[in-house]
């Protein structure tokens, strides 16, 4: 996976929790997809951008990589876009599997929807 364009994503909602804010991009088409009930195109990336303490710490990028529902690759980034190996991203595939199937592994999927 590589990092994506953030210029072309579009921020649909920011979650707050103590000293985490989290800004999630995606692009129009995932968003209009969702918003029809479709799955993402393969190739979507939903970007959640970690804040903490308003401090930019690190991205973490889903990549849509296949037809299935489950297709999705995850992997976490260092603000100046590299690599952050030293994360665990099954621990992150594995709650999105878990509990947001039907959403597309999406725990902003609402958000996205209402998003105009």
């Amino acid at each position: 996976m590589t990092f994506p364009p953030l210029e072309q994503l579009e921020h649909y909602t920011t979650v707050r929790r103590g000293v985490t804010r989290e800004h999630m991009l995606t692009n129009r088409t995932a968003l209009d997809s969702i918003k029809a009930g479709q799955s993402v195109p393969i190739g979507t990336h939903v970007v959640l951008v970690d804040y903490q303490s308003d401090v930019l710490e690190r991205y973490l990028v889903a990549q849509k990589t296949g037809d299935g529902i489950d297709d999705w690759q995850y992997q976490w980034f260092r603000p100046d876009g590299s690599i952050k190996a030293d994360e665990n991203v099954e621990r992150c595939y594995s709650c999105h599997q878990r509990s947001r199937q039907d959403r597309q592994f999406m725990f902003t999927y609402s958000d996205a929807v209402e998003f105009e």
